[in-house]
């Protein structure tokens, strides 16, 4: 599952460039990620071996590093690209030779050999899903009925809600950065302010405090965006580095990232997050992804 321009989809979202397509770029900063250990990128590539137990435990055995993670689920070896050029002298020669032939280009740079074509992915997007803080797309899916399948989204949606689902950690993440992007932020303002929650000091209750309090918020959160957003401008405009000056916008902003992530996961991400306890903006996201890619229930054979 994926290609040489997924690799670069997920390193360009640093910029906002990710739907750009320029392969003699492309390749470039393949190269250039490789040389300098940029390595999540190639996390988003995911390699599924069919195979025994034996052969995995003996990778396992034969592992440099703990930080190098390989799987076992469903009569298949699961690992990331990054997992895999990091482990690839373990796999048996034969079989090493038939996975590089069918990886993306970007081991034919790996292992400084001239370049297959250039892998690019299907679609920038298979599907498509609005909701009221945002959007998702299904990027990609390696189902092949095991605990392990893997999906890659696209994801944009407010920075309050990006944190919560960076808590979900058994999956990779590339993120838009403020650091590296100059244009101007967007926002979401919810449609009415919530109250409080009486019996859950996390959630809230569906239904807006009262007026004038609600509409009187939501105009002077609206003034106060503005004026962030002026003084952000100025001062990029003033040469301030654009690492310090995202400081001071707000966490209605909105962040796009690609996460990347087992069934096993996800399944435990829609569980928590379609809960009605879960925060609405994040509850209509996991609704959305339950509905593109369903639910198995894998997230109960755990304990935890």
């Amino acid at each position: 599952m994926g290609s040489d321009q997924r690799i670069v989809r997920c390193a360009r979202v640093s910029f906002g460039k990710d739907e750009q397509l320029d392969i003699e770029r492309d390749v470039k900063l393949i190269r250039y990620l490789l040389e300098h250990k940029h390595a999540s990128p190639f996390e988003h590539v995911i390699i599924a071996l069919e195979s025994d137990k034996d052969l995995w435990l003996s990778i396992l055995k034969g592992l440099p590093s703990p930080a190098v993670q390989i799987y076992y689920s469903g009569g298949y070896i699961w690992l990331n690209l990054r997992n895999y050029i990091n482990a690839r002298d373990l796999f048996p020669e034969n079989l090493e030779k038939t996975l590089s032939e069918h990886l993306p280009a970007t081991m034919a740079v790996v292992k400084n050999e001239k370049p297959r074509d250039y892998s690019k992915d299907e679609a920038y997007l298979k599907e498509r899903v609005e909701t009221n803080a945002g959007w998702l797309g299904l990027v990609d899916s390696l189902e092949l009925g095991t605990d392990m399948d893997y999906y890659t989204f696209v994801v944009e949606c407010p920075l309050f809600v990006a944190r919560q689902w960076h808590r979900h950690r058994f999956g990779s993440y590339n993120e838009i950065s403020r650091r590296y992007v100059s244009y101007e932020p967007s926002f979401y303002i919810p449609p009415y302010l919530r109250k409080q929650a009486l019996s859950n000091k996390q959630a809230s209750l569906e239904e807006p405090v009262e007026e004038p309090w609600n509409s009187m918020f939501l105009k002077k959160i609206g003034w106060y965006i503005q004026d962030l957003k002026e003084l952000y401008k100025n001062m990029t405009e003033k040469e301030v580095a654009k690492e310090l000056a995202r400081g001071i916008l707000p966490q209605f902003m909105n962040t796009r990232f690609y996460w990347t992530v087992p069934r096993v996961s996800l399944d435990n991400f829609i569980a928590l997050r379609t809960h009605e306890g879960a925060q609405r903006e994040i509850r209509e996201f996991a609704t959305a992804i339950r509905n593109l890619v369903g639910y198995r229930g894998c997230d109960k054979k755990l304990r935890l």
